[in-house]
């Protein structure tokens, strides 16, 4: 019973290390800021879409009532297919636009002002009276001179 367990984990653990290469092995899908609508014009729903195509630069979106769209990864644009589904919405949805107004809405605010020149200009009446008080503090320290 124990041998059979042990080849079991071994056999889990080879197929495991096995998907995981091979996942790691597979070029990335096409980065593009556009995505299928929730929904077609007549309101039905998405089911599933692809990643865009690497020659033509599109994806499809099929909807539940059988509606299949081709949009262009670049631009967005609905492409005309052999079949022609009315349905389609006229562009898909740019996903990038919608992450950068969430991500400059979640931003910190920046200072409306650069900070000030003078700030880091070098003041030399400050510089010497800074000095005088130290030397005088370190007169102090040492009692009066004799």
């Amino acid at each position: 019973m124990r041998s059979i367990t042990t080849a079991a984990s071994l056999l889990l653990s080879v197929l495991t290390f096995m998907n995981i290469s091979i996942a790691n092995g597979q070029p990335s899908p096409l980065a593009t800021c556009f995505s299928c609508p929730d929904s077609d014009i007549g309101l039905n729903i998405l089911l599933s879409f692809t990643i865009p195509d690497v020659i033509t630069g599109a994806f499809t979106c099929v909807y539940l009532g059988g509606g299949i769209c081709r949009y262009d990864s670049g631009t967005g644009a609905l492409v005309s297919l052999v079949i022609d589904n009315p349905l389609c919405a006229g562009a898909a949805v740019n996903v990038c636009r919608a992450r950068r107004e969430e991500r400059r809405a979640k931003a910190v605010p920046k200072s409306p002002k650069p900070p000030s020149p003078a700030a880091y200009v070098p003041k030399p009446k400050v510089m010497q009276t800074r000095k005088t008080l130290r030397e005088e503090k370190s007169r102090n320290r040492r009692g009066p001179s004799a």
